[in-house]
């Protein structure tokens, strides 16, 4: 008798949809749909780990107008934002809010900070915690920031790294029963000196109506490693933003964004890693024009493939521009009130314009090819 289990399976992908159904599927920075997401029937979609360098490795948008995470699905990106440090010439954590290494005499890694500051390493010369970036409640969405390393002249154990950003934004997102994992990595353990955790990393759930039922999103920091001299700081937690302009329906969800424990050693006290932020709150201005003062930018046409006309009425004034990760990658200086900008060196994606600080609320500007 034979018997044969077939695993039905598949990734479908074009301009109007990605459907991910009982299937693996790693990816990483922008994505626009003009209909639908889809992760469902014990799907998994992993973000690229951060490399270290400066690219779109460690952070996800996904944009469309209906995005769906159903039926024991999990968007992964724990331990893939950016990285602890790990090497004699870079041993201090990645990101804004990156640990310290522990001191060349010896010393244990500080934990990573995003949402919650990082606990400090063990030791005589225990390196220092991460210090809080980001905002509480603002559009914007970073990777958790990696643990510094352990060291005693070279490195010992290494710093965790922080968890992904992911950002979901349509007109609607609905999650069930499924998980979104962002957490940090614990530090490695050293034989002397060990590593300190990784942040948290970062969730922005943006969209008219929000559905999360029976889901659990987990943006906790890492634990801070073992070792016999110094124990490594635990890291802080990271940040879970839910904004909707018209529906919310949270039935059944768990939110975490909760520090690291601090690691154990002989010598010192490392420190834990503080709390991250939650927020979950009304938010106007998806689809509405936001009224003068508070927005005096307009940017045509948009979408737009890289050249437009910038119009603002506070003139000279500098335009930042970050992308979806919260990274900014231009400033640019407009003397006139209405001029011609050139963004055609950006890759295609989603990216914020904002001119502080009259504009609290950031444009949506998406540049297509």
């Amino acid at each position: 008798m034979i018997c044969v289990l077939a695993i039905y399976g598949y990734v479908y992908e074009d301009s109007d949809s990605l459907i991910v159904d009982n299937d693996t599927l790693t990816i990483c920075s922008s994505h626009q749909y003009a209909v639908l997401v889809h992760i469902r029937n014990n799907a998994q979609l992993f973000v690229r780990s951060a490399t270290g360098a400066t690219d779109s490795t460690g952070w996800l948008e996904l944009d469309a107008p209906h995005i769906n995470i159903t039926h024991s699905s999990t968007l992964l990106g724990s331990e893939r934002g950016h990285k602890g440090g790990y090497l004699n010439n870079h041993p201090w954590g990645y990101g804004p809010g990156g640990g310290s290494a522990g001191g060349v005499s010896g010393g244990a890694g500080g934990g990573g900070a995003y949402g919650g500051s990082g606990g400090a390493g063990g030791d005589i010369y225990g390196g220092a915690g991460g210090v809080v970036y980001g905002g509480l409640a603002d559009t914007l969405i970073q990777m958790g920031s990696g643990g510094g390393a352990g060291r005693l002249s070279v490195v010992d154990g290494a710093g965790g790294n922080g968890g992904a950003s992911v950002s979901l934004h349509g007109t609607v997102v609905e999650i069930d029963s499924s998980d979104i994992l962002l957490l940090g990595q614990r530090g490695t353990d050293g034989s002397v000196e060990a590593g300190g955790g990784g942040s948290g990393g970062g969730l922005l759930i943006w969209a008219d109506t929000v559905s999360l039922h029976e889901v659990t999103i987990n943006a906790t920091g890492g634990n801070g490693g073992d070792a016999s001299f110094g124990g490594g700081g635990g890291a802080g937690g990271g940040r879970i933003k839910i904004l909707y302009s018209a529906v919310l329906d949270t039935s059944s969800t768990i939110l975490f964004a909760g520090g690291g424990n601090a690691g154990s050693g002989t010598y010192g006290t490392p420190q834990a890693g503080m709390a991250g932020t939650i927020y979950i709150g009304i938010h106007t201005g998806i689809h509405e024009t936001v009224p003068e003062p508070l927005h005096t930018l307009t940017v045509k046409p948009n979408p737009s493939q890289g050249v437009m006309w910038l119009q603002t009425y506070r003139c000279p004034t500098d335009i930042h521009i970050h992308d979806c990760a919260g990274r900014k990658v231009k400033t640019i200086s407009v003397i006139r009130g209405n001029e011609m900008i050139d963004l055609r060196d950006l890759p295609p994606g989603v990216y914020f314009v904002s001119e502080p600080p009259v504009s609290h609320r950031p444009s949506k500007l998406i540049i297509t090819r």
